[in-house]
């Protein structure tokens, strides 16, 4: 008895003695992040479909380059994808064409601009 006394206490401060309580500063326990992007996305209102293939296609009208991302969206879901981060890398600045196609037919389209004084973020001093 005495043996699983001991083991308990010792399990107890090797557990418990390496936290401490937390500070009165809350901005120690923050984190942050930013992104610039352009959200896109697609629903199927009448949720007619289980589940669906959406492929958003992003041209550079300037190059003539054409991005492409795939995701799958179930029934009435909304499906969103980010330009840049969910194309393949290499985006160039400029105007975007973009569309939808589910099943091979266009159910969504726009155009955005996409520039390097989009992607400039000030981050605050700590």
């Amino acid at each position: 008895m005495r043996i699983f006394i001991i083991l308990t206490i010792a399990f107890s401060l090797f557990a418990f003695g390496g936290t401490k309580a937390p500070d009165a500063d809350p901005t120690a326990f923050w984190q942050q992040s930013e992104s610039l992007s352009i959200q896109l996305g697609v629903r199927d209102k009448n949720a007619l479909a289980e589940t669906y293939t959406a492929v958003f296609s992003a041209e550079n009208k300037e190059f003539g380059i054409v991005y492409e991302a795939k995701i799958k969206v179930a029934k009435d879901d909304w499906g969103f994808v980010l330009f840049p981060q969910d194309f393949p890398p290499g985006v160039k600045d400029g105007s975007y064409v973009w569309s939808c196609n589910v099943n091979g037919k266009k159910v969504s389209s726009g155009t955005f601009k996409f520039t390097d004084s989009q992607r400039t973020l000030t981050i605050p001093k700590k």
